[in-house]
């Protein structure tokens, strides 16, 4: 990770800013109901500058930006592609998962233009998902987004224990609940921290070990891979076509995040080409990646690919990979801990609530160890919870904030095409 000063923190890891804004900015049922004179309050008084139009300016390089973009997308479900592909086929797999990014970018782009389409009609301090959602469907939309990504936080955080669980279960033959369990004390603990400077340090080492672990998960790959035709080997198995989109989609899962990258640029102008780019270098990235585990160990392939290694480096990888995601777990739950006070806890109460942030860790430790399935528990949360607010709530929003009149034909049925594919794919997947 390229280092940053304090001043610079806001490039790093951005915090998803669920329903920042005032009040008066948010409190709003419908963005359409404000009158020109109503429009005009929200309007920041003598905002001048080259970024007038797109809010005020972040502080990120080009270079931080996509370092940070690549830390944000990039995790655990890269570890589940593997296997993915052994069940669709390596050919059916790659389509899959470029089909998958390629929808998937369109609609993450589509809240960077809902924005800026709601700035230019006077509303600022649109910082993050849920904001978009307050001021296009009212505080009931709002409300909805948070749910959604408390429960997709939860689900990544959830499958970081499912991982660590899995790998050391496998490697040390130590019993799931004793491990599942003993995540608990020093989780519980880091959860409490409230700045996220102070969570700096364990992001670089989950950084640094998770980036190291997937290097070396490729370069045993390689080693193990033979040269021999190996005919359990297949290119196309279109009954698991939702299965492996559904974990195409986990692994490219990142959407609440966009805005708030996006608010870290320099200019943010050059935002959505730097998006689309790094974002299409992960997406090959992670064809490569499925494609070396699945060729590496055919219809052996396991869910995470870690658990087909052996040896003393293997070891060492899956320890590496151990670590950088139960550091990452604060990270992940950082920016929805006060969220999820707010919505289950009184307003009145104290914050943060020890005890409540506690019990979060344990269900999520419980839950880890009732879904033993890395694999298939990645398919339920992309199928699901990652269809909704990567495909069904972006094009909502684009056609409630722009209106048809504004829209050209193909953007209208697009976006019509993707609320009914995500409605499909979520029953289906």
């Amino acid at each position: 990770m390229v280092s940053k000063t304090e001043q610079d923190r806001s490039a790093e890891l951005v915090p998803l800013s669920l329903s920042s804004g005032t009040d008066e900015e948010t409190s709003s049922n419908n963005f359409s109901e404000y009158s020109d004179s109503d429009i005009n309050k929200h309007v920041d008084g003598g905002a001048g500058g080259g970024h007038a139009e797109f809010g005020e300016p972040g502080t990120a390089s080009k270079r931080q930006v996509a370092v940070n973009i690549f830390i944000s997308f990039v995790g655990s479900g890269m570890l589940g592609m593997p296997y993915a592909f052994s069940k669709s086929g390596w050919l059916l797999g790659t389509a899959s998962l470029a089909i998958i990014s390629s929808l998937n970018i369109y609609a993450m782009l589509l809240l960077v233009k809902t924005r800026r389409k709601l700035e230019s009609k006077g509303f600022t301090g649109i910082h993050g998902y849920g904001d978009i959602g307050r001021i296009t469907s009212g505080d009931s939309g709002g409300t909805f987004v948070n749910i959604c990504l408390c429960i997709s936080q939860l689900g990544f955080a959830t499958a970081y224990i499912i991982f660590i669980a899995a790998n050391l279960n496998a490697t040390f033959g130590i019993d799931r609940a004793y491990i599942c369990l003993g995540c608990v004390p020093i989780l519980a603990g880091l959860v409490q921290i409230q700045d996220m400077k102070h969570l700096s340090p364990f992001s670089l080492i989950a950084d640094v070990a998770n980036i190291s672990g997937l290097l070396a998960v490729m370069f045993q790959d390689f080693q193990a891979y033979e040269i021999a035709v190996d005919h359990t080997i297949i290119q196309f198995n279109f009954s698991k076509v939702l299965y492996v989109s559904s974990v195409s989609l986990y692994a490219l899962e990142g959407v609440g995040m966009v805005l708030p990258l996006e608010s870290s640029c320099a200019d943010r102008k050059w935002f959505p080409s730097l998006l689309k780019n790094t974002l299409f270098a992960i997406t090959a990235l992670m064809a490569v990646f499925g494609c070396c585990g699945y060729l590496a160990f055919g219809a052996a392939t396991e869910a995470p690919i870690t658990l087909n290694l052996e040896g003393t480096s293997a070891t060492v990888v899956k320890f590496a990979l151990c670590i950088g995601l139960y550091f990452t777990f604060p990270i992940m739950m950082f920016p929805v801990n006060e969220v999820m006070e707010d919505m289950f806890l009184p307003l009145d109460g104290s914050r943060p609530n020890t005890l409540f942030r506690t019990l979060v860790v344990l269900f999520s430790a419980l839950t880890a160890y009732v879904i033993p399935n890395f694999g298939l528990f990645l398919g339920l949360v992309g199928s699901s919870i990652c269809t909704i607010l990567g495909f069904i709530l972006p094009c909502y929003f684009h056609l409630k904030a722009f209106g048809q009149s504004d829209l050209r034909g193909w953007e209208i049925l697009l976006d019509y095409f993707l609320i009914i594919f995500g409605v499909f794919f979520g029953i289906m997947g």
